[in-house]
């Protein structure tokens, strides 16, 4: 069997399945409230490490792009599964980011190499990669990362996937998530080489909380 026939045969990610305006109805779903935190987060990053060339994990339709300031920005990579995704954020945001704006598509995985960024945002993105795989992704383009943020949401009175009208569009992503303990994940990664910067909690309306953690490679002796 060839690489192309391997490809062929593979199951479809639970991502591709999804389509970006169910996705964005239901993290934007009053009860949620999850797309709008997120961009607000998202500004909090970029004003927290204002640099140059900032990375984008599981960068969607490009919620909080807007807030990136094209006159002090070099760069926006971009990554995620969904090409149709990629389709969408292109479509919104090449006109004020125009060639500043580089669209990847690809899985985050250990394998996965990216380009060199000052800041690497990665929201809501470990949960569907896994802890164990997102660190050694992490550890494998360290030399490529300034600031690594990336948020988790902790489920402590809700379950995986919030309840919304549009709840069962997510049921196969059961395949792929998984819950991830922010202290656990800050220990691997401190086992991997980063420094915790800062961590920060965010309450949601249905009892979920994000937690933004912020690391930075340790420098060597």
């Amino acid at each position: 069997m060839t690489a192309s026939d391997r490809r062929r045969s593979a199951p479809e990610h639970p991502w591709r399945g999804i389509q970006l305006d169910v996705y964005e109805r239901h993290m934007g779903d009053p009860g949620v409230g999850q797309l709008q935190r997120l961009r607000e987060i998202t500004g909090e990053q970029l004003a927290a490490y204002p640099f140059r060339a900032v990375g984008v994990l599981g960068v969607a339709g490009g919620n909080g792009l807007d807030l990136v300031d094209p006159e002090t920005t070099d760069a926006v990579y971009g990554y995620d599964i969904n090409p149709d995704y990629l389709h969408a954020c292109e479509t919104r945001y090449r006109d004020t980011l125009g060639d500043r704006l580089r669209l990847i598509e690809a899985s985050v995985d250990r394998s996965v190499r990216i380009e060199r960024v000052d800041l690497l945002v990665a929201n809501l993105i470990v949960e569907y990669v896994g802890a164990e795989e997102f660190v050694a992704f992490a550890a494998a383009n360290a030399s490529s990362i300034g600031v690594l943020s990336c948020v988790v949401q902790r489920n402590d009175a809700a379950g995986f996937v919030s309840s919304t009208d549009h709840s069962s569009s997510f049921d196969a992503l059961a395949s792929v998530s998984s819950d991830i303990d922010p202290d656990a994940l800050t220990s691997a990664m401190s086992g991997a080489g980063f420094t915790d910067l800062d961590r920060r909690e965010y309450p949601l309306p249905n009892g979920k909380t994000l937690v933004r953690q912020d690391f930075r490679t340790t420098p060597g002796p």
